[in-house]
């Protein structure tokens, strides 16, 4: 799928790739048949928002559905998808994970931030208790899943007591992989709209560097 309709206040992608524009799901289901034909192991559902496929007010199948259909195709095929929002990030898709050995158990959950008061800022859709609830929900059904994440450093207003709830928050979760990157305010965004890029950059860097040492 293209495009993003979650608006986050920093992120310029709805404005450059548009709304978001889900494939047919018979397209997709060709495509992998045919890479299955010609020996690819490893295929990745790709989506700015990749769980948000076909949501059903918009008709069609959601994208559990359309997990289960891929890894269907071919059982020693790998199949990855990414990138998932944790705001949408239902029940049913661990359960299709749970019920095919080739769908791998790696998930990309990205936080950005670990205080609820910066969560809100960037318009993420949910609150640092229920990023953890769904962490431990998805671990007590998938024990060895990896789990990796994105973290913006600095955002808008970031004070030092925000910042170090994202530390514990990487410090609880215990990711396998984290991406960390400082912020950087971008025209046409929410943020530049509404907000002041007010954390100094060797603020910034100097958060970045403390996270990189958990």
């Amino acid at each position: 799928m293209r495009g993003c309709d979650n608006m986050c206040t920093y992120c310029i992608v709805p404005f450059t790739r548009g709304r978001e524009r889900s494939r047919p799901v018979s397209s997709i289901l060709r495509e992998v048949e045919q890479l299955s034909e010609k020996g690819v192991k490893e295929v990745t559902l790709l989506g700015q928002n990749v769980n948000s496929y076909r949501l059903p007010k918009k008709g069609g199948l959601r994208f559990a559905d359309l997990l289960n259909r891929v890894a269907a195709v071919n059982p020693e095929m790998r199949i990855r998808f990414t990138s998932p929002h944790p705001k949408d990030f239902p029940d049913e898709v661990v359960e299709v994970i749970r019920q095919h050995s080739n769908v791998c158990k790696n998930l990309h959950m990205p936080a950005q931030s670990g205080n609820s008061v910066v969560l809100e800022r960037m318009r993420r859709g949910y609150t640092r208790e229920a990023y953890l609830e769904l962490v431990r929900s998805i671990r007590l059904k998938l024990p060895d899943v990896a789990l990796s994440s994105d973290f913006i450093c600095g955002f808008c207003g970031e004070t030092d007591e925000e910042f170090e709830d994202t530390l514990s928050l990487m410090e609880e979760v215990r990711y396998n992989q984290a991406y960390l990157f400082a912020y950087s305010m971008r025209e046409r965004t929410t943020a530049h709209r509404r907000f002041k890029d007010d954390v100094p950059p060797d603020v910034k860097q100097r958060r970045c560097l403390k996270r990189n040492k958990i």
